[in-house]
C-alpha cells in the first residue's frame, strides 16, 4: 500500500465490514436518547441467540450506524451532535439494555473521537471528525496486549518512514474489531519508551483481524486479536501523548472510557431486571409452601425483585451524577480537582453498576426458578457479561481511590483507567 492510499478508507465492503460498506452523509440526530431506546427494543429480541451462537451483530451494527449515534459526541462545528456526557450515559444505558455488546463497542468509538480532540492538531480534527459525524467511519480499538508486565506496557512499535511510520505488533481485547473502519491504540517508538497513539484503517495493508475472542461473556464484541505487520501510518495519525504511563489517557478521554463502561453495566442490570419481571409475570410457578396463588404475589419474590430494582436504580442515579461531573470537567478543562472528582465518582459509579449488574444477573434465577435456566432464554448471559466486563478495570482500585481521597485528599492518577 502506498503512503497516499493509507490515509483514506476504502468505501467497498470487506468480510469484516460488509454490513456497513456505504457511507451515510448528513445523518440527522434529533433526540439521541429516543433513538437509543428504539434501538434497544430492536436489539433485545435476538441478543440471547447471538450470544449463544457467537454471531457478530452485523445487522444491528448497521442499524446503529444508520441511526446517527456515531456522531453523538462529535462537536457541532464538525457536523456532529455535540453531545454531553449526560446524554452519552443515557444513550449507552439504553443501548446496553438491548445488547450490552454493542454498548461496549460504542465505548471505543466515542473514546477515539475524544482522543483526537485532545491530541490531534486542529487541521487533523477538521479532516477526520466530520467522517465520524456522518456515520462513514466507526472507530474500533487495538489497545491492550498480552504477555507484558501490565496493561500500560506495550511491545507494539512504530519506526520512522518518510512522512510517516511503520507499525508492527500484536494486540488483544480489540473490542469492536469486526465493526470498525478505523482502529487506534498505543505503541512505543522503536528503541525508546516514548508512547504514541496510532490510527489506521482496518483494511490497510498489513492489518489482520482475527475473530478469536473466546471469553464466556460479551461474546459478540469481537474482542480478539489484531496484528500489524509493517503498516504505514501517516504523521497526522501517529499522535504524541503527554500520558506516557497510560498510553493515551488524557484528561477527558479517560473519563469517556470509564463513563461508557459504567453505562453498559447499568444497561445489563436493567435488562436482567426486565427479563426477571417478565418471566415471573408470565412463566414462573409459585412454590407449594408459599401462601400466594401466583408467583408475582409471593412475598419473597417481591422482596428479591425489589432488591434488584433498588440496586439498578441506585447505580443508574450514581452513573448520571458521574456524567454530570464529567461535563463539569469538560467545562473546566485544566482544573485538576474538578477532573479528579469526576474520575472518583465515575469510579464509584462503575463499581456500584457492576455489582448491580452481577447481582441482578444472579438473583434473576432465584426469583424465576428452575425453568429459567433453559438455554433458550439465555438469561445466564447477563451475569457472564457483567462479570467479564468487570475484570477490565479492577473494581477494588476504584474503591481504594475513593477512600484515599476521603482520608487523604489524594486525587486519582490521570491515565487510561481513571
Amino acid at each position: 500500500m502506498t503512503t497516499t492510499e493509507s490515509t483514506g478508507i476504502s468505501s467497498t465492503g470487506t468480510p469484516s465490514t460488509a454490513a456497513h460498506s456505504t457511507p451515510l452523509p448528513g445523518i440527522e440526530l434529533d433526540d439521541p436518547v429516543r433513538v437509543a431506546e428504539a434501538l434497544r427494543d430492536e436489539f433485545r429480541p435476538g441478543a440471547a441467540e447471538r450470544d449463544r451462537e457467537r454471531a457478530f451483530p452485523y445487522e444491528q451494527c448497521a442499524a446503529f450506524r444508520a441511526s446517527g449515534l456515531l456522531g453523538l459526541m462529535v462537536p457541532r462545528e464538525y457536523g456532529g451532535y455535540g453531545g454531553t456526557f449526560a446524554e452519552l450515559m443515557r444513550v449507552v444505558i439504553a443501548i446496553s439494555a438491548g445488547d450490552s455488546n454493542i454498548g461496549q463497542m460504542y465505548q471505543l468509538h466515542t473514546g477515539g473521537i475524544r482522543l483526537l480532540q485532545e491530541f490531534a492538531s486542529p487541521d487533523v480534527q477538521a479532516k477526520w471528525l466530520p467522517r465520524f459525524a456522518s456515520g462513514e467511519l466507526w472507530i474500533t480499538n487495538a489497545y491492550s496486549e498480552v504477555g507484558t508486565r501490565s496493561v500500560n506496557d506495550f511491545n507494539t512499535t512504530v519506526t520512522k518512514d518518510g512522512a510517516g511510520w511503520r507499525l508492527n505488533g500484536r494486540k488483544f481485547y480489540c473490542t469492536g474489531s469486526l465493526a470498525g473502519d478505523i482502529t487506534f491504540g498505543p505503541c512505543r517508538i522503536e528503541g525508546s519508551d516514548d508512547v504514541r497513539v496510532f490510527y489506521t484503517p482496518t483494511d490497510a495493508e498489513g492489518v489482520t483481524i482475527h475473530d478469536d475472542w473466546s471469553g464466556f461473556g460479551q461474546r459478540t464484541t469481537a474482542s480478539g486479536t489484531t496484528e500489524f505487520r509493517n503498516v504505514w501510518i501517516p504523521d497526522e495519525l501517529c499522535l504524541g501523548s503527554p500520558d506516557t504511563e497510560g498510553g493515551g489517557g488524557g484528561d477527558i478521554t479517560s473519563l469517556n472510557y470509564q463513563a461508557v463502561h459504567t453505562g453498559v453495566f447499568v444497561g445489563i442490570a436493567k435488562n436482567a431486571l426486565d427479563d426477571a419481571v417478565e418471566f415471573v409475570r408470565t412463566k414462573a410457578r409459585v412454590w407449594y409452601e408459599s401462601a400466594s396463588e401466583r408467583a408475582p404475589d409471593d412475598l419473597y419474590t417481591q422482596l428479591r425483585v425489589g432488591e434488584m430494582k433498588t440496586a439498578a436504580d441506585a447505580a443508574e442515579l450514581l452513573s448520571l451524577r458521574a456524567a454530570d461531573l464529567c461535563d463539569e470537567a469538560v467545562a473546566h478543562l485544566g482544573d485538576a480537582r474538578i477532573r479528579g472528582e469526576a474520575s472518583l465518582v465515575t469510579g464509584q459509579a462503575r463499581e456500584a453498576a457492576a455489582e448491580a449488574a452481577m447481582f441482578a444477573g444472579s438473583t434473576l434465577f432465584k426469583v424465576c426458578g428452575a425453568g429459567s435456566v433453559l438455554e433458550k432464554y439465555g438469561f445466564d448471559r447477563h451475569w457472564r457479561n457483567a462479570r467479564t466486563l468487570s475484570l477490565h478495570n479492577p473494581l477494588d482500585f476504584k474503591l481504594m481511590h475513593a477512600g484515599d481521597y476521603l482520608l487523604n485528599g489524594t486525587l486519582p492518577p490521570v491515565d487510561s483507567y481513571n
